[in-house]
């Protein structure tokens, strides 16, 4: 009978049960002050960035201009943009910094979060931008970000050993997370291919002589990241699947079939709309945001932004277990109505 369920079920599936869970907007419903906040600072942030980046030479700067305006959050929605612009507005009053101190750390991070997202793209091969350019426009993108925190922070600073050690902790996700299966061994090294983003953080910290409450806003800034890896595994699962890319939520389903053979979609789709996996991975984000709470409990933007991440997912899979509780009630009531057991033999 449950083979005869699941059948009907993938059927009503595909006619309309897709449409509703991926209209689920980004940002409508959800509490976003930790952006309205700060909306104006950060078009202001970017405009310096473009006008910068509008001075490369021929073509760079162009492509330095497609590439600015396609992760700017202002116009566009999106997690990792969020948190690489925003984190030093979202811990100014904590670290205790001064406006212009702020202002050169986002303005430093935008640089150098386009210059990791070129890294990301020269390493997927998704561009259409041949390599010669992007290499050339990365290394222009990472000398302003250098000009910015060398303006900030002495060479004799320990800021340098804690951008190094970012630094060679996303080059170790980059190449070791699916062959050591991070989500699965030591979720929290997830947050590690955006982990330079720390760097803000910790910057802001050093600048304000509180150097020892360093290590508690990278736990922080690190379970953030984890969701945030989360909600793109989510999004992003049919693409990851299809290139092979390491993706958590689709380490989790292989785990739980404990299968020798690879996933395949109707697998992963089984995985989500009939078993239900969606609610323990949203739980997990869940769990994040408890331990959030306890650790920065006075972090209120840091917190707004983990809460926004984690209720998508919840909402997510709360929608994904209520329509698979109708659509299978529905099919009981099919399957054991007048003879329509005839259509699906």
């Amino acid at each position: 009978m449950f083979d005869i369920v699941y059948l009907l079920y993938d059927m009503l599936v595909s006619a309309f049960m897709f449409r509703r869970i991926y209209s689920i907007k980004c940002c409508g419903g959800y509490n976003m002050k930790w952006y309205d906040r700060y909306e104006q600072q950060l078009e202001h942030i970017f405009n310096t960035a473009k006008s910068r980046i509008a001075a490369f030479p021929q073509p760079l700067h162009a492509a330095g201009l497609t590439y600015a305006e396609a992760f700017n959050p202002v116009k566009q929605d999106g997690g990792k943009d969020y948190i690489c612009c925003l984190l030093p507005f979202w811990i100014k009053d904590s670290a205790g910094i001064t406006d212009w101190q702020c202002e050169r750390l986002a303005l430093a991070n935008v640089y150098g979060m386009l210059y990791f997202f070129i890294q990301d793209d020269v390493m997927d091969g998704s561009s259409t931008s041949s390599w010669k350019e992007l290499l050339a426009l990365g290394n222009l993108l990472i000398l302003e970000m250098f000009n910015e925190f060398r303006g900030l922070f002495p060479s004799e600073s320990p800021f340098w050993d804690y951008y190094n050690g970012y630094v060679s902790a996303w080059a170790d996700s980059v190449v070791n997370e699916g062959a050591e299966n991070y989500f699965m061994t030591d979720p929290l090294r997830t947050a590690g291919k955006a982990g330079p983003v720390k760097i803000a953080s910790t910057g802001a910290f050093l600048l304000a002589g509180k150097q020892g409450l360093i290590s508690n806003i990278e736990e922080a800034v690190d379970i953030i990241l984890m969701t945030l890896q989360m909600s793109d595994d989510w999004a992003d699962w049919r693409e990851d699947l299809a290139d092979g890319s390491y993706n958590g939520l689709l380490s989790m389903i292989a785990g739980a079939l404990n299968s020798q053979n690879p996933l395949t979609e109707e697998l992963v789709e089984k995985a989500i709309h009939v078993k239900g996996c969606m609610m323990p991975y949203a739980r997990i984000a869940r769990d994040n945001h408890e331990k959030l709470e306890q650790l920065i409990p006075e972090s209120i933007d840091l917190l707004g932004f983990h809460e926004y991440l984690w209720t998508q997912l919840s909402a997510i899979a709360e929608s994904i277990d209520a329509n698979r509780q109708r659509l299978l009630e529905g099919g009981f009531n099919y399957y054991l109505s007048s003879d329509s057991t005839n259509h699906l033999e």
